[in-house]
């Protein structure tokens, strides 16, 4: 019986330490919960950029036609740069009834993201929509395709796949299950942030206030600018 109590302490300590191992790997590789409104889950994986630890997650409801939209993607870049590893960004569809080419446009980002590339269509789309906006988008977005190196063959189909038109309006109901009305609508940390807020000056005030611990103050939806109705499926 003693000679098999040192066998029995070693065992134990070897059970302890695999296990003290496996909590250390698991702390090491977790990543952040990700803070996001509630409401239904939006198109998945969710399209984000910025670092997993970022302890401030802005989640933008965007429409590539949307003049304001366009102006918040500016700042958002910005942002991004500016707090580094402290903010993340994670893009909503949600385009409205009153923009003709709203709807392809964000079927020309998700064909993009699935060759890799929807951040970049994403920056483009926004950096160019007063020329796409006029006409006939569909050779932009193929020039667009080509400059960033994609297949365009499958870019042109993907934009027609039903997976694409799926994720698009999956964004969409997540939008209206969390009361969003407009274009652009951003939560911080799940929290509204107000229109009248989203000017670099005063986001850059709402980030950092909740960075050393401030709770921003929640919005509720309301009337407000470019005030619209979602579109429920791709222009027929």
């Amino acid at each position: 019986m003693r000679r098999a109590l040192p066998f029995a302490i070693i065992g134990a300590v070897l059970v302890l330490a695999a296990g003290g191992g496996l909590l250390l790997f698991r702390a090491k590789y977790s990543s952040t919960p990700i803070k996001i409104a509630a409401g239904k889950p939006g198109g998945e994986p969710s399209h984000l950029r910025g670092s997993a630890q970022a302890r401030v997650t802005l989640e933008e409801f965007g429409d590539f036609q949307c003049m304001p939209c366009g102006i918040l993607a500016a700042t958002l870049l910005k942002v991004e740069h500016d707090y580094a590893t402290s903010v993340r960004v994670i893009f909503r569809h949600f385009p409205l009834s009153n923009h003709a080419h709203a709807f392809t446009a964000a079927c020309a980002a998700e064909a993009a993201g699935l060759q890799g590339r929807f951040w970049e269509m994403h920056d483009l789309l926004f950096q160019n929509a007063r020329h796409w906006s006029k006409g006939d988008p569909l050779p932009f977005f193929a020039g667009y395709a080509a400059t960033l190196g994609l297949d365009v063959e499958r870019f042109k189909k993907d934009m027609e796949s039903e997976q694409v038109k799926t994720r698009i309006r999956q964004d969409q109901e997540r939008g209206v299950s969390i009361a969003v009305d407009r274009t652009p609508t951003l939560f911080l940390n799940g929290v509204q942030v107000p229109f009248t807020s989203l000017d670099a000056a005063d986001l850059r005030r709402t980030i950092d206030a909740e960075l050393s611990g401030g709770a921003p103050t929640p919005v509720p939806p309301g009337p407000g600018s470019n005030l619209q109705t979602p579109t429920p499926g791709p222009p027929k």
